[in-house]
C-alpha cells in the first residue's frame, strides 16, 4: 500500500516509540530528525528514502521525525523484503541512504561534536532563533593565524561572528553543521585548493548560494584574474585596509553598509563618526545619508545622537560630514531632536554648525540620552 500524505510546519511525520513496516520517501519539503529533544539532522532532498531503519532492525523507532515546513511524503507500507523481492534496486538504493548517513554521522562523531552546536535543541526559544539567525556569519578558510586575527578584528566593528578553517577538510566540515552569510578564502593555499574548494562549496545545499570571496595579495593580477575565472564573487587583497574590505563584505553580503556608522538603538538613531575619514569613508557615509534619513523617519524615530568623542581633535573632515547631516535635516524640517557627545576644549564649537545651535553637548552616550529625555519632559509640561 502506497499513500501520499501532507504535512504542516510542525506535525510529526513518524512518532517515537511505534514499530515500522517499509519506509517512507520525500516528495517535498523539508523535515527534522529528533531524538532526545535535539534535532540530529534534517531530511530535505526529494526521492530521500527515511523511516527504514525500524523493520530492517525490527526496534521501535528511537527518533521522532517532525516537519520543519509545509511537506509532502509518500509512505510505502509494504514489508521491505516483498518491495526488494519486487523489484531489487531497492535494495541498491536502501544502501546507499544507509551508506550516506553513517558517513556523516562517522564524521560527526570525529568531530566530537567539538563546537557544542551540532545538534541544537529541538525546543530552543524562537526568539533566540531569530536572533542568532539575523547574524551575520563570516568563514574565513586559511592556514595564517595573524591573517584571521586581523579579518576578525576589522568584521568585530560590524559585530560580524567569525569562524576559521585552516584547510579544505575543515572548510568543508563547518559548512556541513552551519550556514555563512559569507566565506573567504585564501588563494595562497596550496595547489588549487582554492579554486576545488569553491566548487565543492557550491555543491553543499548549506552555502550553495553563499557569496565566495577570494583573498588575494595586493598587486598579485595572476591570482586576481584566476578567482574570478574560477566563479569567485569577489576579492579583498592583502594587507586589508580595513574600510574597503568592509565595503566588499557589504557589498556582496547585500547588506545596508551605513549600518557600519548609524545604527538604531532603542528610540534614537546614533551616528558615531570613525577616526578615519578617508575620501573613501567620507563619500561612502555622504552616499547613504539620505537613505538613512529616510529610513529614521520611516521607523518613526525623532532622536538623534551623534558621537565625535573618539576623534583626537575636531578634523575638517569631521565638521563638514557632521554639518552636512545637521543640514539636511533641518533643510528637511524635520522635529528630530539631536544631542552630540564630545569632549575636551573645543566640545562647543559643534553647536556653531548650522543646524545643531539647539543640539545638547554631552559627555557620553548616558548624559546625551538624558538630555534628550529632559527635552521631551520640557516639551509635555509646555503643552
Amino acid at each position: 500500500m502506497i499513500r501520499l500524505e501532507e504535512y504542516k510546519e510542525g506535525d510529526v511525520v513518524l512518532p517515537e516509540g511505534e514499530l515500522g513496516k517499509g519506509f517512507c520517501i520525500l516528495e517535498s519539503g523539508v523535515l527534522e530528525v529528533i531524538r532526545g529533544g535535539r534535532i540530529l539532522s534534517e531530511i530535505d532532498m526529494p526521492g530521500a528514502i527515511f523511516g527504514e531503519l525500524s523493520e530492517l532492525l525490527a526496534l521501535k523507532r528511537d527518533a521522532v521525525i517532525r516537519a520543519k515546513t509545509p511537506s509532502k511524503v509518500r509512505h510505502i507500507e509494504e514489508s521491505i523484503s516483498s518491495i526488494v523481492d519486487k523489484n531489487p534496486k531497492v535494495a541498491l538504493k536502501l544502501l546507499r541512504t544507509l551508506g550516506r548517513r553513517l558517513y556523516r554521522m562517522n564524521r560527526v562523531a570525529i568531530r566530537q561534536d567539538e563546537d557544542s552546536n551540532v545538534f541544537k535543541k529541538a525546543d530552543q526559544d524562537v526568539v533566540e532563533d531569530a536572533a542568532n539567525a539575523a547574524k551575520v556569519r563570516i568563514l574565513i578558510v586559511d592556514d595564517k593565524p595573524n591573517i584571521i586575527k586581523q579579518l576578525t578584528d576589522i568584521f568585530a566593528r560590524s559585530e560580524w561572528v567569525v569562524e576559521s578553517a585552516h584547510d579544505e577538510a575543515s572548510a568543508i566540515r563547518a559548512c556541513e553543521h552551519h550556514g555563512f552569510s559569507a566565506i573567504l578564502i585564501s588563494m595562497a593555499l596550496p595547489d588549487d585548493t582554492a579554486v576545488d574548494l569553491r566548487r565543492k562549496l557550491k555543491t553543499n545545499h548549506n552555502v550553495l548560494n553563499t557569496p565566495v570571496l577570494a583573498m588575494i595579495v595586493k598587486g598579485d593580477e595572476p591570482a586576481l584574474k584566476k578567482a574570478l575565472n574560477s566563479g569567485f564573487s569577489d576579492c579583498v587583497t592583502k594587507p586589508f585596509d580595513a574600510n574597503k574590505t568592509e565595503a566588499v563584505m557589504y557589498k556582496v553580503m547585500d547588506l545596508d553598509s551605513s549600518a557600519r556608522y548609524f545604527k538604531f538603538i532603542e528610540d534614537y538613531l546614533y551616528f558615531k563618526v570613525p577616526q578615519d575619514l578617508s575620501t573613501f569613508v567620507l563619500n561612502d557615509i555622504k552616499e547613504n545619508m539620505d537613505k538613512r534619513i529616510r529610513n529614521t523617519i520611516n521607523e518613526g524615530i525623532v532622536k538623534l545622537i551623534i558621537d565625535v568623542s573618539e576623534l583626537d581633535e575636531p578634523s575638517e573632515e569631521a565638521i563638514e560630514v557632521v554639518g552636512e547631516f545637521a543640514e539636511k535635516i533641518d533643510d528637511m524640517k524635520l522635529p528630530m531632536r539631536g544631542a552630540i557627545i564630545a569632549t575636551g576644549d573645543d566640545a562647543d564649537m559643534w553647536n556653531n554648525l548650522d543646524g545643531c545651535e539647539e543640539w545638547g553637548i554631552c559627555d557620553d552616550l548616558e548624559s546625551a540620552r538624558e538630555h534628550l529625555e529632559k527635552e521631551v519632559d520640557s516639551e509635555e509640561e509646555e503643552e
